[in-house]
């Protein structure tokens, strides 16, 4: 969350602690501001802090991002911090996508079945998905997601095009989990809207007509191209396996909720 005096702060911490990288990466971020004009903003000051923000993305994306996940997801404090702030805030200046995105995660059954229908998850770290077919972990589940507000990242990392990622605090609805009746176990989420959480963070978890057209929108992407391995299964520069929405991952005990 950024504070209330703003994050000029956060922006000087990551100019000085990463500024050899900081240098390497700007010249490449400023060119692609230049060709995306609605990256910048009206004003030197804005393009200045839009400049620092993307590039602490692009730092995020090449760097040990688990990592950071890891500390933000448990509310660690520490030096990433202001590091999470700027990649935060850099994202929102990013184009959204809207549709489904694909996420593959190693979980045991019994985690698996913490995804029951209706249930309402958090997820406090970045959340990274994909929005074409990429190579499955062994054992792993799909888990689709309707996205309204993920953030394409593509403009500063082209190695990997169909990269999206949802932003700490992103709150999803389990319309559906389906076990090991097929290939592979499925879990299908839709993210909440913001009006859709009252103040008190109470939401609705009865069927509402969201529900059912991002439920429609899934369901056909399961027979579509986006859950085939196709030929690239058995790359070997196959991303991380990606840690399961609203979960917290223990280093010796698993996965937890």
């Amino acid at each position: 969350m950024p504070p209330a005096r703003g994050i000029d702060k956060e922006r000087e911490w990551v100019r000085r602690t990463f500024s050899s990288q900081y240098n390497a990466i700007a010249g490449t971020v400023s060119r692609v501001m230049s060709e995306s004009p609605g990256l910048r903003g009206i004003s030197r000051a804005v393009a200045a802090d839009a400049l620092t923000d993307l590039v602490a993305v692009r730092l995020y994306l090449s760097g040990e991002s688990a990592a950071v996940d890891a500390a933000v997801r448990g509310a660690t404090v520490g030096s990433h911090v202001p590091l999470a702030r700027c990649v935060a805030s850099g994202l929102r200046r990013l184009p959204s996508f809207r549709g489904t995105a694909l996420l593959r995660a190693r979980i045991a059954p019994a985690e698996r079945a913490w995804y029951r229908e209706g249930r309402l998850v958090t997820e406090w770290g970045f959340c990274t998905a994909r929005t074409e077919a990429h190579p499955a972990p062994q054992g792993g589940t799909d888990f689709l997601i309707w996205s309204m507000t993920a953030r394409r990242t593509n403009l500063l990392d082209p190695s990997v095009p169909d990269r999206v990622l949802f932003l700490p605090g992103t709150a999803f609805k389990v319309l559906r989990a389906a076990g090991d009746e097929g290939d592979r176990p499925l879990v299908l989420l839709r993210e909440l809207s913001a009006s859709e959480i009252a103040e008190d963070g109470r939401v609705d978890v009865q069927r509402v007509p969201l529900d059912e057209i991002a439920l429609e929108s899934l369901e056909r992407s399961i027979a579509s191209p986006v859950l085939d391995d196709g030929p690239r299964a058995a790359e070997e520069t196959a991303a991380p396996v990606a840690a399961p929405p609203g979960l917290l991952l223990a280093p010796t005990e698993g996965v937890k909720s």
